[in-house]
């Protein structure tokens, strides 16, 4: 069985590898910093913040430091006078092996 420590780091691992999110609006690339990260049981949870008054929205990434692409996601998603919360979620099952 695999040990707490290695799930707790391994999740740790992943927060701790995002660090920006890139959101398409209107055909135009923005950068985006996150509002928030949290781990939750297995599952890391990364949320994105528009300001009101966002326009369509259409891909969304996170993306490490280098910019390469962790997770990303096609949407379409209508220009709203109202903010808009992303949430990206990275779970973790892992699984140990005895050998004999």
């Amino acid at each position: 069985m695999v040990t707490s420590i290695v799930i707790d780091r391994t999740l740790q691992f992943l927060k701790d590898m995002a660090k920006k999110a890139v959101v398409t609006i209107d055909g135009q690339e923005i950068t985006k910093s996150f509002h928030s990260q949290e781990i939750v049981e297995d599952t890391v949870k990364t949320y994105v913040y528009l300001d009101d008054g966002h326009g369509h929205v259409s891909t969304v990434k996170l993306v490490d430091a280098q910019g390469i692409e962790l997770d990303q996601y096609t949407t379409s998603i209508e220009p709203s006078e109202d903010g808009l919360m992303i949430v990206f979620t990275l779970s973790v099952t892992l699984k140990g092996a005895v050998q004999v």
